[in-house]
């Protein structure tokens, strides 16, 4: 339908006289005006998302939105975040004011709510922006084949991973550099006035599904964005190809591949116990040939970005600060690191400090870290990677390292049947699942239960302790039993209560 390459951010589209026009107004989606739109279309449909494959701006006049009923208003925003539809523009004089329902939709998706507080002629807006998509495609396609062009010429004449990159700094005028797995520069070309780290464009450069390094492209004000673009498009090959040539891989490199290929087998716990047991021994003699000596506690990190390419070069110098031994890999989009402790650092210690180590350093935003409990054996670390990730996964901007023991319980969701569970919750909950504010007297129920008592309880919660005590009772009322009771059902509401805390939100 449109160039795969074609690229304008929303923040550009609605800054072309056309829409501007419109005196445009977000009303929802701020953080996402830098993201790309890949074509405009106007349509009076509520369905429309079948017909969209991501990154299309709707305009729609809204008459059929002010006929729609609140639930249809939040499907239909619903359909088109999830379609990865770039933005949806309305214009408000048709329709007047604009559904609650749509605004409070869009807010709570995050997805871009432009209102058109003027009339426009939607034909004049489409061929302007799509007109600027296409020369967009233009351009991109120009500098791909100059990129392109430029590495093969290089690779012709055997030139090595540096030439690459000064190569690719010369044609563009940026700040190029090649980073290892660990964070090491394996090459860099400097240029004056490049933009800091956190401003550089990352690409993965990959070997068998493995990333074997990362490109990093850090753009001068003035530099066209066309062309970085296609630098993160097309070098990561043939500089895969470069470090194959001019840096094979170590017999260090390959020992590092092939702990991480038996931790892949010790996590697979439906093996049978021979084959675990034969992996750990083999664990323990990849271990030693890497010159690990024996002793000492592993512990398993995890880290993936939320928003973007991979950024670990800050994380991976945290990890080996004191001197710490380190094995890293990059699979799949997640980080995965084992990092030894010394024998004589005490477990509890030794992840508090890492921890604390995490939080001191300015690590890219998008960024989350897992960390598993300390083990002595790597083969019992590889059986909780996958909830270091987990615990990844669930960590936020604010509090963004998770360890692995407070989210056993969130990743076991994840495997078992959400079916299953729910026949549980509703055995074991009943009527207090469907209450009004269902999800804070669970919370309060969760609160009692971790604490043991309803004046710590409260205070946990930042509630008055009369508050704490009618919540209880309100509690006890729906549920026709006393809290305190004895008996075999305790266990399975105890149970029930943390599965639906750590679910979130109402049935």
């Amino acid at each position: 339908m449109f160039p795969e390459s074609a690229s304008l951010s929303l923040r550009e589209a609605l800054d072309d006289p056309a829409v501007a026009a419109a005196r445009p107004r977000v009303l929802a989606g701020w953080e996402r005006l830098d993201a790309p739109i890949r074509w405009v279309h106007t349509s009076e449909v509520l369905d429309i998302a079948e017909l969209l494959s991501g990154g299309e701006m709707l305009l729609v006049a809204g008459v059929i939105l002010g006929d729609s009923t609140p639930d249809q208003l939040r499907s239909y925003v619903d359909s088109l975040a999830d379609v990865g539809a770039a933005a949806l523009a309305v214009e408000r004089p048709r329709i007047g004011v604009l559904s609650e329902a749509l605004v409070d939709r869009a807010v709570a998706r995050g997805f871009p709510l432009i209102e058109l507080t003027e009339v426009v002629r939607f034909v004049e807006v489409t061929r302007a922006l799509n007109s600027r998509l296409v020369n967009e495609s233009v351009r991109a396609l120009h500098f791909n084949d100059e990129v392109t062009h430029m590495l093969a010429g290089v690779l012709a004449a055997q030139g090595d991973l540096d030439e690459m990159v000064a190569g690719l700094s010369a044609l563009s005028g940026c700040a190029i550099m090649v980073r290892s797995v660990s964070g090491a520069v394996l090459a860099s070309a400097e240029v004056p006035d490049a933009r800091p780290r956190s401003y550089a464009h990352v690409a993965p450069i990959e070997s068998a599904g493995v990333t074997i390094a990362t490109l990093e492209v850090l753009p001068r004000p003035g530099v066209d964005l066309q062309m970085i673009n296609a630098i993160a498009r097309r070098a990561p090959e043939s500089l895969a190809l470069a470090l194959l040539r001019w840096r094979p891989l170590t017999r260090s490199d390959q020992a590092v591949r092939e702990v991480f290929r038996l931790l892949a087998l010790a996590e697979d716990t439906t093996r049978p116990p021979s084959l675990l047991t034969e992996t750990a021994s083999a664990l323990r003699r990849a271990t030693r040939s890497l010159g690990l000596p024996p002793g000492g506690w592993y512990v398993g990190v995890v880290a993936i970005s939320v928003d973007g390419p991979l950024q670990v070069a800050e994380l991976a110098a945290v990890l080996r600060r004191d001197e710490r031994q380190v094995l890293s890999e990059i699979r799949n989009g997640q980080y995965r690191s084992i990092v030894r402790f010394d024998n004589r650092t005490d477990p509890a210690e030794l992840v508090e400090g890492l921890v604390g180590q995490l939080y001191s350093t300015a690590l890219p935003s998008s960024l989350r870290v897992g960390i598993t409990e300390p083990q002595r054996e790597m083969a019992d670390v590889a059986t909780t990677m996958t909830v270091a990730a987990t615990a990844a996964m669930h960590s936020t901007e604010s509090d963004y390292v998770g360890l692995a023991r407070d989210f056993t319980l969130d990743h076991f969701l994840t495997q078992v049947d959400s079916a299953a569970v729910e026949r549980f919750l509703d055995a074991a909950l009943g009527p207090l699942r469907t209450a009004n504010r269902s999800e804070e007297l669970i919370a309060t129920l969760a609160a009692l239960f971790r604490t043991g008592s309803r004046v710590a309880a409260a205070e946990s919660l930042r509630i008055h302790r009369q508050t704490m005590y009618q919540r209880l009772a309100r509690i006890e009322s729906i549920l026709g039993r006393k809290l305190g009771t004895a008996d075999r059902s305790t266990g399975a509401l105890r149970v029930a209560v943390e599965i639906a805390a750590a679910r979130g939100g109402p049935r």
